[in-house]
């Protein structure tokens, strides 16, 4: 198949694309923006990625209230297109909650802030509107190519201390997932704290003082082992244990 001939398979979907220009199209599926060998694809404030609630957009010299989102591009190899390359920007997060976002490529040591770029929220998105607009087009979808943002670049993790009468354990719960999720029955959430820059250590595992590098959260046996310090302890954060491993960390617990 020659290069032209690939360009003409992906011609419906620019056709489409074209039709649902958000410049011109009030529509509210018209969120696309045709450029060369791809296309970019725009939120509105009924239609967004998750976590953008909230935030203003404006008008400008489109046709509704919108905000830039990201990109497609033909992956090619010689003259066959692969894949889909996708790729996103949120600079309405960086320029409307400076305070939590960063809209620089690599986010320096200490600076806790998240970052813009390819948020796991924003993929998903984007992902959904594109096949949409192939299926639309009655084109296969191809692959989609892109470089997920490191967790540690997606947000804080959140360091969980879960309860019981008689038993606790602490799960490092990544970005972007619910800590009750990991809160077994008959125990409870007594304390939670925010560290950065954890991908260092065991995420989204069962952790305890004799951790076991294969327990995985639902593979615990049954009984669990009872931690053998002071419950009292626990329950007001001297937990010697826990920051031995994490060192310095975490400097506590929140009340």
């Amino acid at each position: 198949m020659s290069y032209i001939s690939k360009h003409q398979r992906m011609k419906p979907v620019l056709d489409l694309a074209r039709k649902l220009d958000i410049a011109t199209n009030p529509h509210p599926r018209a969120i696309f923006e045709v450029g060369s060998g791809g296309f970019q694809v725009w939120c509105t404030p009924a239609d967004h990625p998750k976590g953008w609630n909230g935030i203003t957009m404006d008008r400008g010299a489109f046709s509704k209230p919108c905000a830039y989102v990201g990109s497609v591009h033909w992956q090619w190899e010689e003259e066959t297109i692969v894949g889909l390359e996708i790729e996103t920007s949120a600079y309405a997060l960086a320029d409307q909650k400076p305070e939590e976002y960063c809209n620089l490529t690599e986010i320096p040591a200490g600076l806790q802030r998240r970052t813009i770029f390819n948020r796991d929220a924003d993929i998903a998105w984007l992902k959904e509107k594109i096949t949409w607009l192939f299926n639309e087009a009655a084109v296969s979808l191809l692959p989609f190519i892109y470089k997920q943002a490191p967790l540690s670049e997606i947000g804080a993790y959140t360091l969980t201390h879960y309860v019981a009468e008689t038993d606790e354990y602490v799960v490092i719960v990544s970005p972007g997932l619910d800590p009750y999720s990991f809160c077994k029955p008959g125990y409870q959430i007594a304390h939670t704290l925010e560290i950065w820059k954890a991908g260092d250590f065991p995420a989204d595992v069962l952790l305890r003082p004799d951790y076991d590098d294969n327990l995985e959260i639902g593979r615990y046996p049954d009984p669990l082992p009872f931690v053998e310090h002071d419950e009292s302890a626990s329950r007001f954060g001297e937990d010697d244990w826990l920051e031995a491993m994490l060192e310095d960390t975490i400097s506590g617990w929140e009340e």
